[in-house]
C-alpha cells in the first residue's frame, strides 16, 4: 500500500479551482475499435498512449488541462499504477482503448474498470533501459532506433516493460531507472539514455592474447657461457688462414678496378694481390688563400630576339644595301569567284 501511495504522490494533479479530471472507464484493447485496421492496432500496441471518448475531451477542456495531456492509470483492485498519454478521443463512450502491454502491466482483462486521473509529470533527464532479449545486440545503432520508437510514448514509468519494433521483430525494454522521479515526461526534452545488460546475456571470458608476448631472454650466466665458448673456438679454413670479407670489388659500369682492401694479415694480402692503403694516391692538402680580396661580379646580358624577327631584319638590311625597294605586301588579289582581279 505504501508503494501505491508513493506512486500517487509522484506528480501533481492538474486542477482548476480545486477540481481535477478523474473518471473510470471500461478498458479494452485496440481490436475492440470499430473497423480497426492492422496499422491502427500496431500504432496503439507499440506506443504509450491511450484512446478516450469525446466526452473526456469536453471535460478536459472545461477543466483547462494543459497539454501535453498525461494521465495516471490505476487498477484499484490490484493496486497497480502506470502513466500514459492520449492518442485520440475516438473511443466509444464509457470505454478506453489501451495498448496490450499496458493492460498486462496493470493486470487488466477486457471490460474491467480502470481509473484515469490527469497529472503533470516532470521532464526526464535520465533513463536506463534493460533489453529483455539478446536480439538487442544485433542493432547497429540502438540509440537512433530508440529515438524514433520513443516518440510513440508521452511518458515513462519505472518498472514498466515497453515494446518496440525493429526489422519486423518485437523488442521489449524494462525501465530500470528514471530521473528526476519514478514517472517522467519525455516530450520535448533531452534524455541521457543508458542500457543495462540484456536479459540472458553472458559475457564471454577474454582469452589471453599471446601475439604480443615476447619470449624471455637468456640469463646473464648463459650469455657469459656463450661468449666464452665462441672465444675458445678459432675460425678454421681449408688453407689454415681466416679470411673475413674477402673478394674483389665491382663497378656499376663493369670496368675493372683493383681488388678491395682485405682485413686479413699482410701475408694473406700479398697472396690475394690486394692493394694496401699505403699504395693509394694521397689527397693533396687544402691550401687557404689568405690574400683573397672581395670584388664585384658582373653578368653579361645579351639582347636576344626571336628567330623570325631577326631573319626579317637581316633580309631588309640586305635589300637596303642593294638599293632595292622593299617587297613587303607584294602579290595579286583574288575575288570570291576565284577570278584574278
Amino acid at each position: 500500500m505504501d508503494d501505491f501511495q508513493r506512486w500517487f504522490g509522484g506528480g501533481g494533479f492538474m486542477r482548476m479551482g480545486g477540481v481535477r479530471y478523474e473518471e473510470e472507464f471500461a478498458c479494452h484493447t485496440a481490436a475492440y475499435l470499430h473497423n480497426a485496421t492492422a496499422n491502427k492496432i500496431n500504432e496503439v500496441n507499440f506506443g504509450g498512449k491511450i484512446l478516450l471518448p469525446t466526452s473526456a475531451l469536453d471535460k478536459l477542456l472545461r477543466y483547462n488541462i494543459q497539454t501535453p495531456m498525461m494521465f495516471t492509470v490505476t487498477n484499484v483492485e490490484k493496486q497497480r499504477v502506470t502513466h500514459a498519454g492520449v492518442l485520440e478521443f475516438s473511443a466509444p463512450e464509457g470505454n478506453a482503448i489501451f495498448p496490450k502491454w499496458m493492460m498486462d502491466q496493470l493486470q487488466l482483462r477486457e471490460g474491467e474498470r480502470v481509473q484515469i486521473q490527469s497529472i503533470s509529470l516532470p521532464k526526464a533527464t535520465f533513463a536506463k533501459l534493460k533489453p529483455m532479449s539478446t536480439d538487442f545486440l544485433n542493432i547497429s545503432n540502438p540509440r537512433a532506433v530508440l529515438e524514433v520508437e520513443l516518440r510513440k510514448y508521452a511518458c515513462l514509468t519505472k518498472g514498466d516493460k515497453i515494446p518496440t519494433t525493429y526489422a519486423g521483430q518485437t523488442l521489449e525494454f524494462l525501465i530500470v531507472d528514471l530521473k528526476p522521479s519514478n514517472a517522467v515526461c519525455i516530450i520535448e526534452c533531452d534524455v541521457n539514455l543508458d542500457f543495462d545488460a540484456p536479459e540472458g546475456y553472458v559475457e564471454q571470458p577474454r582469452a589471453a592474447s599471446t601475439a604480443n608476448i615476447k619470449p624471455a631472454g637468456p640469463s646473464a650466466a648463459a650469455l657469459a657461457e656463450m661468449a666464452a665458448s665462441s672465444a675458445a673456438v678459432p675460425l678454421a679454413t681449408s688453407s689454415g688462414t681466416a679470411t673475413v670479407f674477402s673478394g674483389s670489388a665491382r663497378r656499376l659500369d663493369e670496368k675493372k678496378k683493383g681488388s678491395s682492401v682485405s682485413m686479413s694479415s699482410d701475408a694473406g694480402a700479398a697472396d690475394s694481390g690486394c692493394v694496401s692503403p699505403s699504395d693509394l694516391p694521397q689527397i693533396p692538402p687544402v691550401v687557404c688563400n689568405e690574400e683573397y680580396q672581395p670584388g664585384m661580379i658582373s653578368f653579361v646580358r645579351y639582347d636576344y630576339k626571336r628567330r623570325d624577327v631577326l631573319e626579317k631584319e637581316l633580309k631588309e638590311k640586305e635589300l637596303k644595301q642593294k638599293g632595292e625597294p622593299s617587297q613587303l605586301f607584294v602579290g595579286t588579289s583574288r575575288t570570291l569567284r576565284n577570278k584574278a582581279a
